[in-house]
């Protein structure tokens, strides 16, 4: 359920409450404003065990691109590593950052420290992740899809940008698995009107038409100056889009 509710200053924020959703307006007077046009939030979409599934696949997939000396040092540290009890499970799953081979910066500098790639297929061994993988089918518009995995460092950051108009198609979909970060949606005309929403592990949300394309959107690093501090951890996204179609001439 969304309850809005009115603070100050022109940010909107979606927060969750015992198991329940709220998006606060931070503005001057007390009317309380809408989310982004386009813009759609399943909280809680995964439970943790199918959060745990999700987080192991896509791990899978991004460690078997990377280099034999860091599939040695993850085999190695695998070999005596035992998480604490206490420890969140999706969590977790994340070795240190030192044993993945984090990028430092993107080809457009938007991303830093990061691992991505392109997914076709998921793990053979792992046909329990297909039903999970159908449930996010029934929530986007059909069309011919790209999959695509993005793991942040503990540090990693998303930097405002809006998306390549002539690269993509009207809407994208994401899986947060892993730390908790803010979104931060900037009107490209009019900064002053933004958006912060918390996505947790688990969650998944739609942007689409006007709040992909007219909107600025940012991953924020943890405890950046305007949240509480927090000790970052790693976070992993599962993107899905449509394809990009050219007019026919």
């Amino acid at each position: 359920m969304l309850r809005l509710f009115p603070v100050c200053r022109s940010t909107l924020r979606l927060q969750r409450v015992t198991g329940a959703s709220y998006v606060s307006h931070r503005g001057f007077g007390t009317q309380a404003t809408r989310l982004p046009p386009d813009f759609t939030l399943f909280p809680n979409f995964f439970t943790v065990d199918e959060q745990c599934l999700l987080l192991k696949a896509s791990l899978k997939k991004l460690d078997t691109m990377e280099s034999g000396k860091f599939r040695r040092r993850r085999r190695q540290f695998l070999q005596s590593y035992n998480p604490q009890p206490s420890v969140n499970p999706v969590q977790a799953l994340f070795l240190p950052d030192d044993f993945y081979d984090f990028q430092e910066g993107h080809f457009d500098g938007v991303i830093r420290r990061y691992r991505e790639m392109h997914v076709t297929a998921w793990p053979e061994d792992m046909p329990e992740i297909i039903p999970l993988i159908e449930r996010l089918r029934e929530l986007h518009p059909n069309g011919e899809i790209q999959t695509h995995i993005l793991h942040l460092a503990s540090d990693g950051i998303i930097l405002p940008h809006v998306d390549n108009v002539e690269a993509s198609g009207t809407w994208i979909m994401g899986v947060s698995l892993g730390d908790e970060r803010i979104l931060r949606l900037e009107r490209s005309d009019l900064p002053e009107e933004r958006y912060e929403i918390p996505l947790s592990s688990g969650s998944v949300y739609i942007q689409k038409d006007v709040v992909r394309y007219d909107y600025r959107h940012s991953i924020l690093q943890s405890g950046d100056g305007t949240h509480p501090p927090s000790e970052g951890k790693q976070r992993l996204s599962i993107m899905i889009r449509d394809r990009f179609i050219s007019p026919t001439p």
